[in-house]
């Protein structure tokens, strides 16, 4: 009897633990797009007097979606067979209500982008931001919501959400170069002032 106990305390808290960190990523997706609409719809936002927002979007409201959760579970937070959320009682709500959402409002932030960035760019500028926006804004999850009604949405979701990690390499790497490329000529000026100074 202990030993089911333990177990099933044990699932529980990796069940909460996955939850609470999917929700921070999610959370998270959301703040780029909040970052994006200050950039892009909204300029003269500043992003320093927002940033504790961001944090507070980041890291707060996943516990606070997570407790929420969990308290109102009543003991039948986690599935019987898996240490997930169960099904079974609408607990998945708490994970699924709050992704859902989250897409939907990043869907409408990466709408009002591409409109402002086809009326001011060309055409094919759009479409690659559309593309590089589509997996960082987490919309790549529409078609995970949809992976219990066909196999085929989970093929599509893998393959979607692999892209993603291609996409943010390729994105952090583009950040890198520009920055070594700016130290690199910060340094050359400064190895210059010094032999003039010598």
């Amino acid at each position: 009897m202990c030993v089911f106990v333990c177990l099933k305390v044990a699932c529980t808290l990796v069940a909460a633990l996955l939850h609470l960190f999917f929700m921070a990523a999610f959370c998270w997706m959301l703040v780029e797009g909040l970052l994006l609409w200050s950039k892009v719809v909204a300029v003269n936002l500043s992003e320093d007097r927002h940033m504790k927002y961001y944090y507070l979007i980041g890291w707060g409201l996943p516990v606070l979606i997570v407790t929420i959760t969990l308290a109102s579970a009543s003991g039948k937070y986690s599935a019987d067979g898996y240490c997930w959320l169960s099904v079974q009682n609408g607990v998945i709500w708490g994970f699924a209500g709050p992704v859902i959402f989250i897409i939907m409002v990043n869907i409408l932030i990466l709408t009002r982008v591409v409109i402002i960035t086809i009326s001011t760019a060309k055409r094919r500028a759009a479409v690659k931001a559309v593309l590089v926006l589509l997996p960082i804004l987490g919309l790549t999850w529409l078609c995970g919501v949809l992976v219990p009604f066909s196999i085929v949405m989970a093929y599509i979701f893998i393959l979607l959400n692999s892209l993603q990690v291609h996409t943010h390499t390729h994105i952090h790497t583009h950040i890198q170069s520009i920055a070594s490329l700016k130290v690199s000529k910060l340094l050359s000026c400064l190895y210059i002032i010094i032999s003039i100074l010598i």
